[in-house]
């Protein structure tokens, strides 16, 4: 399906919707990236039409890509004719003839072009990646036999044999406006690896290297995303890397996977320390989302700079968050008549944007889309109002256009160059006034914690939602938590911030002094210099695309290199002492949260 004038200005329009939806793209890996096809760049995919985009705009090498879309989506004239001129691939999944179903992908390669895939065959929210389909391993070793000649296809055909690259797509938050997002473009993957056994004859060697491969490229996956056994770990490790830090943009996003990855391996390690802390942390994550808070908002609240546990540290009273409102007003202030223009400009597809999210508010793997599509659908409106507005003012001059569309321009950029800084310090304000509110009420409309640890749980057994798995599997599906009035929770946060600040460090601290063995994904205990056991040979499943860890070897690192790696990539710890680091309470007057 060759590409169409449509193609370029869809292409345009994603890059330039995601680049205002995102602050930051960091791209790693383009040397992997040939610059001649044919590829199949085989994607990650948990953040529905945002991941397409987001592939298209960092493809290195001025690679075009067709995606595969199901045939169903061309049923309706006027969307399938959008679809094919744009150089999308109907994918008739019910076919049992592989010659058939790929048809439009083996014309594509055969061009040398490259083809869009993402293997797990549906967006999700998961705390991992989901079963990988062989759809991916089945086009690029078919195409293979194709260049060879088949009894359909008579004769070889000229072309060389596709590669597939693994991309990794990992979110900082994939629903937020104004994240951060980092793509890896993993090592090629090479088909005269799998080519002789799927042309093997034998009974079962064919689907055995298109499993293979699937595994190989979830492998792949694997260690450019991050991945947690569950909800609980995956919440926990999200907090220590905010706890950790003063400022979670402090991290670099080409850090961001492993030292991500590193903390849910700590989390996951069946030690009874570490297990409390990470149950003390998912408390701690439950409350903030439960309470519209988030621990970027509460950075001007005191934690020990290097999180001391022996340092007595007070809770904040009510004047302290009396004072953290009026700096955060003053803040706001001072910026807003700057910024005043832009944001009048902009808040209409703001609003819409919130409300477009609000329509997905259980589907997280949704709502940026739909964030993305509405404030999109908005601006088409604004931005031509907007230029024939400025059009009729200028009209009397002879570059009136030029001028108005100019200006037009402008505006734009400065929204672009202003919004990062007014956004965060307006956030900061909305949850100093919910400090505020919640400090000073009486006690009497504060929740029992008990109460709400029982009530609103972030899991839910549902079953399964994911096509594929057996109906007799049952997972644990994220549902985001209820949203209460702040005021009833904001001393519970208060208090489990500064309890899980202590514990982490104590924790921490104490794997370090003892150099305890921890849990360690097996690529990053090679990296790094720890134990690797084999596990294949145990009672597993032979591919690694059935369960979310597979039989992949299992490793180890030791606390003390661990803990020291971490403290290199910005964590705020301090060094383990000889003496105790059991907790130090400290002292809290009259007006403390804890009054």
């Amino acid at each position: 399906m060759p590409f169409g004038f449509t193609h370029a200005p869809l292409v345009a329009l994603a890059n330039s919707a995601i680049c205002s939806f995102f602050r930051e793209i960091e791209v790693h890996g383009v040397d992997n990236v040939p610059t001649e096809g044919p590829i199949i760049f085989a994607c990650s995919h948990a953040n529905m039409a945002i991941d397409p985009a987001i592939l298209s705009n960092t493809i290195p090498h001025g690679h075009h890509l067709h995606y595969w879309v199901k045939d169903s989506l061309f049923k309706n004239p006027a969307v399938g004719w959008l679809l094919r001129n744009a150089g999308n691939i109907a994918v008739d999944r019910k076919t049992k003839n592989n010659q058939k179903l790929f048809r439009g992908t083996f014309e594509a390669l055969a061009r040398g072009e490259s083809i869009g895939v993402f293997p797990e065959g549906t967006s999700h929210t998961e705390p991992h990646l989901i079963p990988l389909k062989d759809g991916t391993s089945w086009a690029a070793l078919e195409y293979v036999r194709y260049l060879q000649g088949t009894e359909e296809n008579k004769g070889a055909k000229k072309g060389k044999k596709a590669i597939v690259i693994p991309v990794g797509i990992a979110y900082v938050d994939k629903t937020k406006y104004r994240s951060r997002v980092v793509v890896h473009y993993g090592a090629p993957i090479y088909m005269e690896d799998y080519e002789a056994d799927f042309m093997n004859e034998d009974d079962g060697a064919g689907k055995l290297a298109v499993k293979r491969l699937t595994s190989k490229i979830g492998l792949e996956f694997r260690k450019m995303t991050v991945n947690a056994p569950d909800w609980d770990t995956a919440f926990a490790a999200q907090m220590a890397r905010e706890l950790f830090r003063e400022r979670d943009n402090d991290l670099a996003l080409s850090d961001y996977v492993d030292v991500s990855q590193t903390l849910v391996d700590i989390m996951s390690t069946p030690i009874e320390s570490v297990t409390n802390l990470k149950k003390l942390l998912a408390t701690y994550h439950r409350l903030l989302s439960s309470s519209r808070l988030s621990n970027a908002a509460l950075v001007d609240l005191e934690l020990p700079r290097n999180l001391n546990p022996s340092r007595p540290i007070n809770l904040p009273n009510r004047f302290s968050t009396l004072w953290l409102l009026i700096k955060d007003s003053l803040s706001c202030f001072i910026r807003l008549p700057f910024f005043i223009v832009p944001m009048l400009i902009h808040i209409p597809i703001y609003i819409v944007g919130i409300l477009g999210a609000r329509l997905a508010e259980d589907e997280l793997e949704t709502q940026a889309q739909m964030k993305v599509v509405f404030g999109l659908l908005l601006s088409f409106l604004t931005y031509p109002v907007l230029f024939f507005s400025l059009w009729a003012v200028f009209r009397q001059l002879t570059l009136g256009a030029a001028m108005a569309a100019g200006v037009v321009w402008v505006l734009g950029r400065y929204h672009s160059a202003l919004v990062d800084e007014n956004y965060t310090a307006m956030k900061r304000l909305v949850a100093a006034w919910r400090l505020v509110v919640g400090v000073w009420l009486p006690r009497d409309f504060e929740m029992p914690l008990p109460s709400f640890i029982a009530s609103y749980s972030l899991f839910a057994p549902d079953p399964p939602k994911i096509a594929g798995l057996p109906p007799t599997v049952e997972k644990e599906v994220y549902k985001r938590p209820k949203r209460l009035s702040s005021r009833v929770l904001v001393r519970h946060v208060l208090r489990i911030r500064l309890e899980a600040a202590r514990e982490l460090s104590k924790v921490f601290l104490e794997l370090e002094r003892s150099n305890t063995k921890l849990n360690a994904s097996f690529w990053l205990a090679e990296e790094h210099g720890g134990d690797v056991k084999d596990t294949s040979g145990q009672d597993q499943q032979q591919s690694a695309i059935t369960e979310w860890d597979g039989a992949l070897p299992k490793g180890t690192r030791r606390g003390g290199e661990v803990i020291n790696w971490l403290r290199g990539k910005g964590a705020r710890l301090g060094y383990a002492q000889s003496e105790d680091l059991g907790l130090s309470s400290g002292g809290e007057g009259d007006d403390a949260v804890d009054g």
